[in-house]
This record gives C-alpha cells, structure tokens and sequence, in this order.
C-alpha cells in the first residue's frame, strides 16, 4: 500500500506488464542486428511466436521445464530454458552452409504489418543513415516526411506531411503530446536525435486516443528507456560550418525493479556563415543544453515511470556582427535572436490484472514551462506557456478477444501570454492572452475476428471553454486480402487551435506589416485516406510496395496570405476554401546481399484561397522525387548510404506591387539534394563521415533588398530552397552495452 501511495505522489507513468507465464525477448545476430521473421516454437509442441521488425517476441503459456527452439534462415538454429523474470537476448551465429536463397537484412523502416492505419516505423539503424542532430533532421532518408526551409535568417528548418505544413501532424514523444503550441515550429530542432530510438509516422487521422489535434497525421518519437538503453553510449559531432556537438545516455540500474536513464546533449555553433556574401549570416549562432532523466519501476502489477526535461537554447543571426548578447531594441544591426527555456514533469502509470490479462488502466501526464524571448530587427517578441496534460486510459474486451475497446477520459490545460511589438506604421501591437481548458471523454472500439481483418471505430467529445463543443470521430479499417498484401482505409475529423505569431515566425524578418481580419478561431479539418501495401518477389528477392492517397479538406482555417501586398501579412479565417490533395507510390528492393535501393514519387495539389484566388500555396514543390541507396558489408563492417532528393518548382507569392528591381518570378527552378555518409563499425561502436547538399545548390539571392534591412522592401521570408551551401560533417559513436 505504501509503495503504491508513493508512485501516485510522483504521478508515474505506466504500461503492460507480462504475467509469469508469459516469456519476452530480442532474436539478434552476433553483430548485434535485429532478426525479423525468427521462429520461437515450444520443442515438441505447435505453439510459437515470430519476431516482430525490431526482433522481439512474446510467447504465452510457457512451463518452466518447457524449450525454446530459435531459428532464422542462414543461423544456427539454438535450444534454450525460458527466462521469465526478465527479457531474454538471444544471439543466434550465421550458418556455415552454403545457401541459395538470399537472406534479407533486418528492415530499418518498414510499415507496421498490424497496424490499422498506414504506419511508418524508422529504426534507430535508418536513423543513423545521417548526422541527425535533431529530430528536424530525422526524416532525410524517409519519403513519407519532406523537410522545407523557413527563411534566410533564423535557420528553422520545418516538415510537411501529404503536402501540409508540419503544424497539421500530431507531434508526441511515447503518446504524450511534446511539439505543439508555441512550440509548434521551433520544437522539432529541440529533440536531440541521439536520443531517439525509433519514430512511428502514422498518415492520416489517428487514434482519438492522443486527443483531437491529429489533423494529418501523427509523428510519436520513442526515446531510448531506462531498462533497454546501452549502459554508456557516447556520440560526438563537428561540421564545416564549426558546428560541435557532445552526446552522452547512460543507463543506471538501481534494483530488480527500479532502473534509471539519464541523456544529455550540448552544442554550439559560434562561426559566422555567409556563403552568399550579402553581409546576412546564413545560419545564427547558436547553443542549447538538453537534459533528460527518467525513473521506471517494473513490479508485479505496477509498472510506473517519472522523468524530468531541461532544456536551454540561445540563438543569435542576422548582419554579421550581431551577437548572442546584442540588444535588438538598440542595436543599429538588423538582427535575430530567440532565447528559449523548458522546464517538463512527465510520466506515466498503469495496472495490470493477471488474473484477467485483458484488463489493464494507464495514466499519461505531463506538467510544462517555456519562455520564448527575442524577435527580428525592431519587432520584439515574449511568449510564455503553460501547459497540463493528462490522459486516463482503461483498455479490455467485450466477450473474446474479436471485440476489444479502449476508454477514457483527458484533460489539456494551455495558458499562453504572447506579447509582440512591430514597430510598423500600420502593424500589430498587442499582448495576447488565452487560457484553455479542454477535458475530454472517447472511446474506441476494436474488431479483429482474424489476423488479416481489423476495424477501429472511435469518437471523442471534448468541451472547449473558448470554442464549445468539439466532437471527433475516427474510423480506420486494414484487410489483408491476399498473403502479403495489405489494404488500409481511413477517415477522421481534427481540431487545433492555430498560433499566428510563433508559426509565422519567418515573416518576422520581413518589413511586412501583420494585419489580423478575424477574431481567432479553431481550425477545422476532415482527412480521408486509402493506401495499399505489399510485397512480391523478383529474382526470389523482395520488392516492398506502398502507394497511398489521402484527401484533407478544411471546414476553418487560418490562412496567412502573402499575395495581397508585397508589403503585408493578412490573417483570416477561410471557410471551406482550402483543400489538399496527396499520391505516393514507394518501392525497396534488395539489389544483392549488400545493396538495398529505395525510392518514392510524390505528388501534392494544395489550394488555399489567397488574395481573393484559390492557387496552390506557396513554396511546396507539387512533385518530388527521392531515392536512397543503402550499402554494407557483412557484420555492418562498412555502411554507405546516399540520399537523393529532386524537388519540383514551387509558387513565390505575388511581388509584383514591389518596385521593379524587387520583383521575383512566379515560380521557383527546380533543384536536388545530395546526402550521403559512410561509416566504420567497431566492437566499440562506429566513426563516420558525410556530406549535406553536396552539390552544394543554394536559393540565389535570398533576401530581398540586404542592403536596407530596416527599409520597406527588406524580406527575409520568401525562402524556397537551402539557404546554406554543401557542409561535410564527422562524427564516433561509441557505447559500452
């Protein structure tokens, strides 16, 4: 009774966990890759389990006298005692015998195979294809999420997802939503990428679960856990541009039950860029500190967890000569600056029965700090948030296991006090506040009469003290109608409150005056989405296939148009004037043993009503092609991957109200992106070296008027391609397991 009194004081966070019968554990080979597809059977019994894409099992109903029979194609097959009390590792060696089939390397992104919805899994090995310095910069070698430019000045890099600002998708870190709110455009270059183990993209609506901003899609990035992550792992990084990083995770075991993680990360950036010589630095100088710690517990009904997040970044740009320590309000340099501070409570906790195994409750939370302080020339910006969340889940089945349900109830609290002063003749000036207070109840019910048939139909009510009333239902459904051949449909609705200021940061830098035409209101969409999934052999090879389309239409949406005036940013509410429309077709092959090729074809038509016209929105390619090309030998001794990203034109707003020698064409040229790193494995871990936009292609001339930053025509924001040219990167990766 005490320890459970102690867990619900620390609010911790909880999931499943396996009753005594039950046995877990990873099938890898001896150089320690994930064996997907390795057979567990009970000796002499027909029971058994397959591992799923990242090598783990579960097998219930085990005896203590029972035998484990592992088995892979191209290993020595092994007999071993089950292991209960805690996850079994099994390293199976590689066959001496000659083989005719190819074996087929773990897989390190693939589609989920159960999932309801279309779901991207990106492993930790795909991770690695690139420096990933941050989660922005997680996505290079995946089709399914673009990265775009912000501006010439302050560095953001953004995503889209089926054609759609990044702001759409659901951003969560292990369900918790994490990059929302203020947060929502700066966020993603706050997650270290050493820190993630593995991202989910899902495409479409989602789970009602989450909550009800799930537009688009949801991103849930999982972080490497106190009882799994290697004992030290070490990661350090420089770059041309004199960008440092240190990483350091370790784990710290404390009992049978309690184990402890604690990850850290550091970088800087001091050196000036200015590869375009038009006196702008073209990334700012930067530093940020990311500290996380995190405590499980692991008993025999309880499973709980607590963790603390720090975080501090300061990041300075503009003319050159603008420092971190400048004062924008005095300074005769036109700069940048954004200082950043988060202080994040989070956990989980949960019960399981195993008297009824299908029982199981779970509480998510997470309590939250930032202030934001800086702005761009003589526009100053403060913005504080406050935010509590917290998530109750009840989960179990309605007769047999055909029919199972999960319930519950949330609550999202948002206090938001922005203050922006624009210094223009006709801009805005304001402090802005806003409280939200959203509970909210959904169920979800499961329908899963085989393996090869799932229906999920869910809905939600959550009752906004601003806005009312918010009722979102969801449905997805997944048929594999022939072996090996998926099909998965889906329609839901989404509600988000937009954030005008933060998600337009990039025309701060701009002499555009900001112009609000509407009180604000929640945006408001429906997404609906098929897509197929399979995989057939050439050459007794497999060649994977996704192809997917989805539809979101906008019953409400914030709409910031650029094409009134060279000279303004109008904000309005849009109703039932915007849509987007997205097709990707994905193929990966095994080429040999050694070398794997994946490629994608995308095509997006996104219309928004802009300056009285319904046109595609700006600075989004309608089609992009991308292929990677992935190389290593045996043991993962040596690894080369090369991504190619070709990126059709885009839309440049209207300038032509802008004097002569200001204007810009309509369209942007098309250009690629070249990345590739090769790295050297070890015993120990790895070195690498690699290269960004090696062709070193750039946006000429990407500010409009340099010269005068202060005068009517300075714009900083009509940014549709890379700013900074090629950048060559190394780093070592080093851990003791």
């Amino acid at each position: 009774m005490k320890s459970i009194i102690l867990f619900i004081g620390c609010m911790i966070v909880s999931s499943l966990l396996l009753a005594q019968n039950i046995v877990k554990g990873k099938v890898q080979s001896a150089s320690k890759e994930s064996l997907i597809g390795a057979s567990i059977k009970l000796l002499d019994k027909e029971q058994g389990a397959i591992t799923n894409i990242d090598g783990h099992f579960e097998l219930e109903n085990v005896r203590q006298s029972d035998r484990l029979v592992v088995s892979y194609l191209g290993y020595e097959q092994d007999t071993l005692a089950p292991i209960f009390d805690s996850e079994m590792l099994i390293t199976l060696e590689e066959s001496g015998k000659a083989l005719d089939q190819v074996t087929v390397k773990a897989r390190s992104e693939s589609v989920v195979d159960e999932a309801p919805f279309l779901n991207i899994l990106i492993t930790e090995n795909e991770l690695q294809k690139a420096a990933c310095c941050n989660l922005s910069e997680s996505f290079e070698t995946n089709a399914s999420v673009d990265v775009s430019y912000a501006d010439a000045v302050t560095g953001t890099k953004m995503i889209q997802m089926m054609g759609l600002d990044g702001r759409y998708v659901l951003i969560s870190r292990e369900g918790i939503p994490n990059i929302r709110g203020l947060n929502s455009r700066l966020g993603l270059t706050f997650v270290p990428g050493t820190w993630i183990q593995s991202i989910d993209v899902g495409k479409g609506a989602g789970t009602v679960i989450n909550g009800y901003e799930s537009m688009t899609g949801q991103i849930n990035v999982d972080l490497f856990k106190p009882e799994s992550m290697d004992t030290w792992y070490l990661n350090g990084y420089l770059n041309s541009f004199g960008r440092m990083e240190i990483n350091a995770n370790h784990q710290i075991p404390i009992s049978d039950k309690w184990s402890s993680g604690v990850l850290f990360h550091a970088s800087q950036l001091n050196t000036e860029v200015d590869g375009n010589d038009d006196g702008f630095m073209d990334l700012p100088k930067a530093r940020q500190l990311n500290f996380l710690n995190r405590y499980k517990y692991e008993g025999d009904r309880l499973m709980a967890q607590i963790g603390v997040n720090l975080f501090m970044s300061d990041n300075a740009g503009g003319q050159k000569g603008f420092g971190v320590n400048s004062d924008l309000s005095t300074s005769t340099m036109y700069g940048y600056e954004m200082d950043t501070r988060k202080a994040e409570i989070f956990g989980k906790l949960g019960m399981i029965y195993p008297e009824n195994p299908t029982q199981s409750w779970g509480f998510q939370y997470s309590l939250s700090y930032q202030n934001f302080n800086g702005g761009a020339g003589r526009r100053l910006y403060q913005g504080i948030e406050k935010t509590a969340y917290g998530n109750f889940i009840y989960q179990n089945i309605i007769g047999s296991s055909f029919h199972q349900y999960k319930t519950g109830a949330s609550i999202l609290y948002d206090d938001i006090e922005e203050s922006f002063d624009s210094n223009t003749p006709t801009g805005l000036d304001t402090t802005m506040y806003r409280t939200e207070k959203v509970p909210g109840l959904f169920f979800e019910y499961n329908f899963i009469p085989t393996d090869k048939i799932t229906l999920v139909a869910g809905a939600r009510t959550d009752f906004h003290n601003l806005f009312g009333t918010y009722f979102t239902p969801r449905i997805h459904a997944r048929w594999e109608f022939i072996p090996k051949w998926t099909v998965r449909g889906s329609v839901g609705k989404g509600y988000r409150t937009p954030n005008a200021l933060m998600e337009n940061s990039m025309v701060w830098v701009s002499s555009r005056d900001i112009i609000f035409n509407a009180a604000l209101q929640p945006e408001v969409s429906w997404n609906t989405g098929i897509s197929l999934a399979g995989i057939f052999s050439i050459k007794d090879k497999p060649l994977s296939l996704v192809t997917d389309y989805f539809y979101t239409t906008f019953e409400n949406q914030l709409v910031y148009d650029q094409d009134i005036s060279s000279s303004l940013l109008v904000i309005n509410n849009l109703q039932n004037g915007s849509f987007a429309r997205s097709f990707q077709v994905e193929a990966s092959y095994p080429v040999t043993e050694k070398l794997a090729i994946k490629t994608a074809y995308k095509h997006y038509e996104n219309l928004m009503t802009t300056n009285g016209i319904l046109q595609q929105v700006p600075y989004q390619s309608q089609d992009r092609f991308f292929m990677n090309l992935a190389y290593a030998t045996k043991y993962d001794k040596w690894k080369a991957d090369m991504t190619v990203n070709w990126n059709g034109p885009m839309r440049i707003p209207d300038t032509s109200g802008s004097p002569v020698e200001f204007h810009q064409p309509s369209k942007s040229p098309d250009f690629f992106m070249l990345n590739a790193q090769i790295s050297r494995g070890f015993r120990w871990g790895s070195i690498y070296l690699g290269g960004e936009n090696i062709l070193n292609f750039k946006q000429s001339n990407p500010i409009i008027d340099p010269e005068n930053p202060f005068g009517q025509n300075f714009d900083a924001s009509m940014t549709w391609g890379p700013i900074a040219g090629r950048v060559i990167y190394t780093g070592v990766r080093y851990k003791i397991n």
